[in-house]
């Protein structure tokens, strides 16, 4: 096995994986914005699903990023 095998198997798998979490990182942010919608009117609730959605976009940001990263090392190493 070389290396390049190795590193297309590792790429391989963490590209099966990423789609699972940006399908819970869009539910995340989802219910952060049904939160911050409906709890308008307490400070409290308002607070917390304003930080839900932000967690929610922040994690899809990073997901996205590392997809293409991948990628990009993929087009790069010939995989």
């Amino acid at each position: 096995m070389t290396l390049a095998t190795l590193v297309g198997q590792i790429i391989g798998l963490i590209n099966t994986i990423i789609p699972v979490l940006m399908g819970a990182a869009l539910v995340l942010f989802f219910v952060g914005v049904i939160r911050y919608v409906y709890q308008s009117g307490d400070a409290h609730g308002h607070t917390e699903g304003k930080e839900l959605f932000m967690w929610g976009l922040i994690a899809l940001f990073i997901l996205a990023s590392v997809w293409g990263i991948l990628a990009v090392m993929r087009q790069a190493l010939n995989l």
